[in-house]
């Protein structure tokens, strides 16, 4: 086999790789909603969403507002391990795997993470005191988050 050859093979492989990466690389939080999709999620008019760091993103009305973060998948089975005063929950439906965890008795705290690829995208609800209307949104949330993944 000639270099020259060699090299546009090599080259290939290169490409190759670099595309697969590319195409499970982590998206930019904000762009996985539109402010439509989060109010509608939401029932209520929010702002743009507002990057939080590299890794999350947050919209917000006056009472009510969702967030969405990335973590690295490759934490999923640490991620799912109950912890003392969280209950966590497997969910179908939503990606490779996802699970509900909520907190608190009396005023309880839900969120909805979701494995897919090489993310973990938590979505959380903040300001809705009904914890079945809060995940009822997250999922609304995730549902449109994860068509764009």
């Amino acid at each position: 086999m000639n270099s020259s050859r060699f090299a546009l093979i090599v080259c290939g492989f290169v490409a190759l790789g670099v595309r697969g990466a590319a195409e499970q690389s982590t998206p930019a939080p904000c762009s996985l909603l539109t402010q439509a999709q989060v109010s509608g999620s939401l029932g209520v008019s929010t702002d743009a969403g507002q990057p939080i760091g590299t890794t999350g993103c947050t919209w917000s009305s006056s009472r009510i507002k969702a967030t969405v973060s990335f973590w690295d998948a490759g934490k999923w089975d640490r991620m799912k391990t109950p912890l003392a005063g969280m209950t966590k929950t497997p969910i179908g439906g939503f990606g490779d795997d996802a699970f509900v965890a909520s907190v608190g008795t009396t005023k309880q705290l839900v969120s909805l993470t979701v494995k897919k690829g090489v993310n973990a995208v938590t979505f959380k609800v903040y300001g809705v005191e009904n914890p079945a209307d809060q995940l009822t949104m997250e999922k609304a949330l995730a549902s449109n988050a994860l068509a764009k993944m």
